[in-house]
């Protein structure tokens, strides 16, 4: 028994720092396969205002018969490291039409050169990375679930470690209102971002994200953020795209690293 305590009161610590909150939204997207949903949801009491987000859900199963419009309830558990979706149900309340996004970019396509702001408050072009395999994220800086916008922060702080040239990073935010450049500056210091690797941009987000898979939702003043992370090779083509935010490090890696071999021959 003496041996078995600490674990049985370290099991029963992890789930006391557990919480969970009641949430009710409009699904966007769904992806079983993944586990995921994209939810435009109200305010969550006592946690996070309303905006989109994708959600890992515990059951897929749960995903059966629902589609994009349809308004859900469901029940989000956070932990320290992790959050999880149960319970998802329909609310009874009549769907909401969601317009279809623009047209997204096909792997092979280029990239339209667009401007934003670095946290530097100077502006940056696509076109700037010429020649550079070119890493894009979407998040923003008040993202309260560990596993989506912090995790991918946490990727790309190591990547930049990882490939110190031949390869630029560029984190945008989607809730670009709030996430002037002094915030990115603060935020960039906590992940230890090298600028002449990492930026973090902010602008108008809406000139970029669509083309490449970022769903842009606006009801009752949310953030459209369904974590996409594109490849660019060298001379601004869609190389490759990753989904979600649950992916291993390595995978990525691995797409770059490619990229940069196929650049290079």
């Amino acid at each position: 028994m003496h041996f078995r305590l600490p674990v049985l009161l370290a099991t029963l610590a992890v789930g006391l720092a557990a919480k969970s909150y009641p949430v009710d939204g409009i699904l966007v997207a769904v992806d079983p396969a993944a586990r995921t949903m994209l939810v435009s949801h109200r305010p969550i009491a006592n946690f996070m205002g309303a905006m989109a987000m994708p959600f890992r859900v515990k059951d897929p199963e749960q995903l059966e018969g629902l589609h994009p419009g349809v308004r859900i309830h469901f029940e989000l558990v956070v932990s320290k490291d992790h959050s999880v979706a149960k319970n998802v149900r329909k609310s009874g309340e009549p769907d909401q039409p969601i317009p279809p996004p623009r047209q997204q970019l096909k792997i092979g396509e280029v990239v339209p050169d667009f401007q934003l702001t670095s946290q530097s408050g100077r502006p940056v072009r696509l076109s700037d990375f010429q020649g550079k395999v070119v890493v894009v994220n979407f998040i923003y800086t008040r993202c309260p679930l560990p596993d989506v916008c912090p995790r991918l922060s946490a990727n790309f702080a190591a990547l930049q470690k990882r490939f110190r040239s031949g390869v630029a990073l560029l984190s945008i935010t989607v809730d670009p209102e709030y996430d002037t450049p002094p915030v990115l500056a603060e935020y960039a210091k906590r992940w230890g971002a090298d600028a002449g690797v990492w930026r973090f941009l902010t602008g108008d987000v809406s000139q970029i994200a669509p083309l490449l898979g970022e769903i842009y939702w606006a009801d009752e003043g949310t953030i459209g953020h369904n974590s996409t992370t594109s490849i660019l090779d060298g001379e601004g083509r869609l190389a490759a795209m990753l989904e979600g935010s649950t992916w291993r490090l390595d995978q990525l890696e691995n797409l770059i690293s490619h990229q940069l071999e196929k650049d290079t021959k």
